[in-house]
This record gives C-alpha cells, structure tokens and sequence, in this order.
C-alpha cells in the first residue's frame, strides 16, 4: 500500500514539474507586460518623473507592508496551492480598471492608475512567497537550481517573443495608440486567468507549521546583525535600493529623453532577457555545485558597472551591445537569489522568510525609487542630463553595497571550490539539451540529502535565521 502510495506521488509531481512550466509562460507573459508597458502607457497619459517615480515606488512600499502579515494570514488557508490560484485569479480582474483608466477625465487618469497598479501588484506579491514555498518542497533539491534555471529559461522565450509582437503592435498603432495598450493588457489579464487555472489542478503539498517555527518580523531584525541569512537579506537590500534608484527612470530617459520609439524601447528592455535566457541553466547548475552565493556575488560586480555603461553613449546599437553582459548576470542574479533562501530556511519557515525577505527588497527598492526621482530635479546635469547623474549614483551605491558585503555572507550548503579546471564544467555544459534533468524520476523524499554531514552542516546553518 505504501509503494503503491509513493508511486503515484511521484507521477503527481513529475506532472508538477512540467505543468508549472506552462504555467510560468502564462503568468510571465502576463508580469513581463506590466514590467515592460506600466511605464509606457503612464508616460503616454502624461505622467511626469515624479509621477514615474511614484508609480514605481509606492507599490513596494504597500507591497512591504503587506508581507509582514503574509504568513499569518496563510493559516487561514488549508491549501498553498488554493491560495496561490485565487490570487492569482484576483490579480488578473485587476488589470480591467488599468484597462479603463483612459476613460476617466484627465486629473483622475494617473492617481487611478497608480491606485490600480498598487492593488495589482499587492495582490501578486502574496502569490510569490506561498508559490516559491510549495515549489521548493516539490522540486527534487539535488536539481533545484537546474531545474528552476530551466524553466525561466522557457518562461522568458515565451515572455521575450510575445513583448516584442506588443511592441510591434503598439507601433503600428501610434494613430490610436490607446486601443494598442488596451489589447496589450487585455492579453494580460487572459494569461493571468490562464495561469490562475493551472495552478489550479497542481500537485499540493501540505505544509504543517507548529508555535515553535514562529518568529515576528523584529526578532528577526534583531537576530538578523549574528546571523548569515540576516545579513543576506541586508545584503539583498543594499543592491535593491541601488538599483531602483536609478531603474525606473531608464524607461524615461529612453523615450523622452533621446527619443526612442516604441520599437526600439522594447528591444533595448526585453534584450537583456533574450541574452540571459541560454545561461539560466547554466547558472542553476553552477550554483548547484559551487554555490549560489558564489554566482550572486560575481553577478553583482557586472551589475554594480551596468549603470556606468549608460554614461558613454546614447546611440542604439551601443545601448543594445551593453544589454549583453546585462542580460548574462542578471539572469543569474535573480535565479540564484530566490534558490540562496531555499538552502537557507527549513520549509516549516520558508513562508515566513521569504515574506520577510520581500519586506526588506520591497522597502529598499520603494525608498531607492523614491530618493532617485527626487534626486533628479535636483543633482547637476552630467552631460547636460540629469538622469545621467542618477546613473553614476546608481553605479556607485552597488559598488558600496558590494563590498561591504562581499566577505561578511557565508554559503549556506557544502559546495565544491571553484577551480579553472575542464573536469568542473562536465556537468554543467550538458544543461543546454533541452530534456536534461527535470523530467527524469525522481525520489518522493525530495528533502533527503545523500551526505548526512552536508545535512548536518545545513541544518546548523539554517537555525541562525531565528
């Protein structure tokens, strides 16, 4: 009876792991518009910096708050996989009132999109901690890394090809360029419901979270000076405030600024994605044996020089060649950040780390955008553009943060030393075959380690997090 059991647990989350593929296209299609259009379609209505800036701030701000009671409000809900559909359902009715926004007088059109674009994204935060918790617990953990670089690697082709048709739609459409937005955001609330459906019929695990796994937010901020995770999660952001100091207001300084059209905004933005999406698995599975805090940290010397690289040139073709090493580490920053918190918290607290993780991005992102488009009425101009000295700001506010932290923040799991060596690369070129790793058997103990003293180590590790 107990084979039979496992036998057909294990199809449920071999079927879990390839279903959720589809799912991140849809869902991913539906982030990447808002990511690349939000912006676009405000500045279209009129906004002003500061009114960019709003929009790009006050939603992690609310979405800080939010997080705080994130995993007490979970205990209302017996099912991870439940919760993580129905929010997912309530996010995409949201995108209608964005839709509609157009149609109310002109005063009220950028106070209501920002109002909506709040909720939006609010309600889509709460899906991130639950979803990355049921995942963790159901992705093999010997394979995390290759299997999660695997899927943002599918999930950005599909959200590359179809922002580049919305782009080209949206400047075929400059006569009535309001109705090109309006479809552009219809296809994401379609996807969104679409998402919101698979997740759905997934595979749920159940999650059973005792008095003893409970920490508040300001334990956690006190423990956070001795423990590792603390100060990954300062670390973190550190470089979330330096980057949104100045990432916002790319989207300004491109269109109108030096006056790029539609077509060009979006190859520029979406091209750091196209550069990325080869090298995801490739991280996933350097991260996997060296290390994932060993992939942030030389992901984060590229990132710290990105902004200054804006500073040479405003020519198109320049700007396209220096979204290639963009593309390259951020694409590894990103996967292996979230997979770092993985190794460092037992399931029983991944929820609640993870929440408070987002406060702490969220909150510096939200100040880091808010001071930037401040900022930018008041530095010099650089070059005559006083953006341009945001940028430097930016540049130089990742270098800080990245040496103050390079040597303070430990690996948490047992990994191999990084060595130049042809033998250390045998498995981690293989990744490219595009079947390689996640669709084959798996063990239903997907949290048995083969190394009992790497576990030990692990778990010793992972209580400094209390």
């Amino acid at each position: 009876m107990s084979a039979m059991y496992n036998n057909i647990q294990k199809i449920k989350i071999r079927k879990t792991l390839k279903m959720s593929i589809y799912e991140g296209s849809f869902s991913g299609i539906s982030t990447s518009i808002f990511e690349y259009f939000i912006r676009p379609l405000a500045l279209f209505l009129n906004a002003s910096v500061f009114q960019i800036g709003v929009l790009s701030s006050i939603p992690h701000l609310l979405v800080s708050v939010t997080q705080l009671w994130l995993p007490d409000f979970l205990k209302q809900f017996k099912s991870r996989r439940n919760f993580v559909s129905l929010c997912a359902l309530i996010q995409a009715l949201m995108v209608v009132p964005i839709i509609l926004v157009h149609f109310v007088p002109k005063h009220m059109q950028i106070p209501l999109l920002i109002a909506f674009f709040c909720l939006y994204t609010i309600i889509g935060s709460m899906t991130v901690p639950v979803w990355a918790s049921l995942m963790s617990d159901i992705v093999p953990g010997k394979i995390t890394g290759l299997y999660f670089g695997k899927r943002e690697r599918i999930v950005g082709i599909s959200s590359l090809a179809f922002i580049l048709l919305m782009g080209f739609l949206l400047q075929g459409r400059l006569q009535n360029i309001i109705w090109g937005f309006a479809a552009i955001f219809t296809f994401a609330c379609i996807f969104r419901i679409i998402s919101s459906c698979i997740l759905m019929i997934q595979y749920d695990t159940p999650l059973h979270v005792k008095s003893e796994h409970h920490f508040s937010f300001f334990q956690f901020l006190r423990r956070s000076k001795t423990g590792n995770f603390g100060k990954y999660v300062f670390f973190i952001s550190g470089m979330s405030f330096a980057v949104f100091f100045a990432a916002p207001y790319f989207t300004v300084y491109m269109l109108e600024r030096i006056h790029f059209g539609y077509i060009q905004y979006i190859i520029i933005s979406a091209s750091p994605l196209l550069f990325g999406l080869l090298l995801k698995p490739v991280w996933g599975r350097v991260g996997d044996k060296f290390g994932n805090l060993f992939v942030i940290r030389i992901c984060s010397i590229v990132i710290s020089l990105i902004p200054a690289a804006w500073l040479v040139s405003n020519n198109f073709y320049y700007l396209l060649i220096i979204q290639i090493p963009s593309g390259l580490v951020w694409s590894g920053f990103n996967l292996c950040t979230l997979n770092f918190i993985y190794d460092s918290a037992i399931p029983e607290k991944r929820v609640r780390c993870i929440s408070y993780f987002n406060v702490m991005t969220t909150f510096s992102a939200c100040v880091g955008t808010f001071l930037g488009g401040w900022a930018a009425y008041y530095v010099p101009a650089l070059w005559g553009e006083r953006l341009l000295s945001i940028f430097a700001i930016s540049a130089i506010l990742r270098g800080i943060t990245l040496l103050f932290f390079y040597n303070r923040v430990k690996e948490i799991k047992r990994v191999r030393p990084f060595k130049l060596e042809k033998d250390y690369f045998k498995d981690i070129i293989p990744v490219f075959r595009p079947n390689r790793g996640y669709i084959r058997p798996v063990s239903v103990d997907i949290h048995k380690d083969a190394c009992a003293s790497c576990q030990t180590m692990q778990t010793k590790k992972r209580d400094e997090i209390h």
